[in-house]
């Protein structure tokens, strides 16, 4: 993922993790509706969906962004995508998610590892990207996270 410019990035520490924030919501906007987006495009072409009929992605642009600390008790997870399971392939998101969050958890822990806010929809206050970091603070007792809350 391309980084948005560092003089406008600042890195924040919050609850003894290192994150990568940025603060004016134009940029966040320019950040979620090209480098995010592109991740996104790419989930739904390999779970066989085309992208330009996803509702999230069609209605992105319509957002506003903003940055903001929550507690982690706020975010809600999205059921469909944590019991998500390819039959053809054996993929079971939740079981790579233990895998990455662990090895998430090792990278903060040895080296410092920095990261981006996860992102939230405002309506339901719902996860929709960053699970793996969600997962990794959750079980490390993390309370508070920065997001990037998008609101209609």
């Amino acid at each position: 993922m391309k980084m948005a410019n560092l003089s406008k990035t600042p890195i924040r520490r919050l609850d003894g993790i290192t994150y990568w924030v940025i603060d004016d919501p134009d940029a966040i906007f320019d950040f979620i509706n090209t480098e995010v987006r592109k991740e996104w495009e790419a989930d739904a072409r390999s779970e066989h969906r085309n992208p330009k009929d996803d509702q999230w992605l069609e209605a992105l642009s319509k957002r506003k962004w903003h940055s903001e600390i929550m507690s982690m008790s706020q975010i809600k997870l999205d059921p469909e995508i944590m019991n998500y399971v390819e039959d053809r392939t054996g993929y079971n998101f939740v079981e790579r998610l233990v895998q990455r969050s662990e090895q998430l958890e090792k990278q903060i822990k040895k080296f410092g590892h920095v990261i981006w806010p996860v992102v939230v929809k405002q309506e339901g206050m719902q996860l929709v990207d960053g699970y793996c970091r969600y997962a990794t603070l959750k079980a490390m007792s993390v309370s508070r996270i920065y997001a990037y809350i998008g609101t209609l």
